[in-house]
């Protein structure tokens, strides 16, 4: 700011027509005006000051851009926020829109299971009821016909215990139909065939008391007379068997027997009397020596059959076919508890044994014992029928078949 000083300058005086007179020069002074007192300065301002509050200024414009700029920022944002909230309360919305539909569909669907569960109940109680309905008609119909109907199944498994006595003589498996029918009857607990009931027992019974044959054992000692039957040697060499040599079934004892010194003589004996000794020994020795190699070349024996000699090895080998071939009939012989036959066939085995085999051997020897063993058992055994389950079966049916009548 400047400060301006005001000039005092005289006014002109304007005539009564209005006319203006020139002004007066400054340094003349009208003579009728006193002289104005001269205004006393103002002493000018400090430039500081005036440079503080410029600044002063500039600082308060800038401040009230700031403030008007954090202003508008702010609301801008409060805005934003406005708007984000806003949309996240529209997507609540929806999603709260969403939540009550899918809790009406799924109020809907339980309610409909509910009635379905129901509907299911009363079905359940129905077929309850049912089912109660078709017991009672089954007792019903089981009282009146289930006696035949399990009469029918006795009989067959008595039947059934029949065929195996007569036919394969098989006790074990007569009792076990017997069994199987008696456990029907007691499971059925039917007082009109109580006497069934003890017909059955006393046959089974009497099954039990049957002493059987051991049909497995049997059969493993048939197989093991085969084994030795098939390595017995034959008086004749065959290919299955080649004849031994004599020295087979000597012992040890002539050869110690012939190598031991005549006499014994004491330890501290002189040297010519072990010599003497010595030299007496030799004859005996030379000749066990050759009594044994003569033994190789000639041996005697005694044979029953002068004929087993004659054989050729195909002979021999057809004789020894025949005789594995009687001792599968022996087996057959067994299941069909057939005692002649059995007990034919085992001394056939024993005799051809004893004329075509050399006896000498350990295969024959035990091979004979147990053929003649085998001869000694009774596999024919007497077993008793079940006539009495018969017979109570058929006055069963009469008294049904005159009941049937009368009706």
């Amino acid at each position: 700011m400047t400060d301006n000083t005001s000039d005092i300058r005289p006014t002109t005086s304007s005539d009564a027509s209005g006319g203006a007179t020139p002004a007066a020069s400054s340094s003349s002074v009208p003579p009728s005006r006193p002289e104005a007192p001269a205004r006393q300065a103002k002493p000018p301002r400090p430039r500081s000051v005036s440079s503080t509050l410029i600044t002063a200024f500039v600082i308060v414009i800038l401040l009230a851009i700031g403030l008007g700029g954090a202003l508008w920022t702010q609301r801008r944002q409060a805005m934003q926020a406005g708007q984000e909230v806003a949309a996240r309360l529209d997507q609540m919305n929806r999603e709260l829109t969403l939540a009550r539909q899918d809790g009406r569909q799924a109020l809907a669907l339980a309610q409909a299971q509910t009635n379905q569960v129901a509907d299911l109940e009363g079905r359940i109680r129905d077929v309850q009821t049912q089912n109660s309905a078709l017991q009672q008609a089954w007792q019903t119909f089981s009282s009146g016909a289930s006696d035949e109907i399990l009469v029918n199944d006795v009989e067959r498994m008595v039947t059934l215990a029949s065929q195996q006595l007569r036919l394969a003589g098989n006790v074990n498996n007569a009792i076990v139909a017997l069994e199987t029918a008696q456990s029907r009857l007691a499971q059925a607990d039917r007082p009109r065939l109580a006497g069934l009931q003890q017909s059955i027992n006393g046959d089974l019974d009497r099954l039990r008391a049957v002493t059987t044959v051991d049909i497995p054992a049997q059969s493993a000692r048939i197989e093991r007379l085969i084994a030795m039957v098939s390595r017995a040697p034959m008086l004749v060499p065959d290919d299955a068997a080649p004849n031994p040599q004599p020295d087979d079934y000597k012992t040890d004892a002539a050869p110690a027997q012939a190598a031991a010194p005549i006499a014994e003589l004491p330890a501290d004996a002189p040297w010519w009397q072990r010599w003497r000794v010595e030299v007496e020994s030799w004859p005996s020795r030379a000749g066990q020596a050759v009594a044994h190699e003569l033994g190789d070349l000639i041996r005697v024996q005694r044979v029953d059959e002068p004929a087993a000699l004659l054989l050729s090895p195909e002979q021999a080998a057809t004789v020894r076919s025949t005789l594995r071939q009687r001792l599968m009939t022996v087996q057959l012989a067994m299941l069909m508890r057939q005692q002649p036959i059995w007990k034919t066939e085992l001394d056939n085995v024993q005799d051809t044994l004893a004329r075509y085999f050399d006896t000498r051997s350990p295969d024959t020897a035990a091979a004979r014992a147990l053929a003649r063993d085998l001869s000694q058992v009774e596999i024919a055994v007497k077993v008793p029928d079940v006539s009495d389950s018969l017979s109570t079966l058929a006055a069963l049916r009469a008294a049904g078949n005159q009941a049937d009548g009368q009706d």
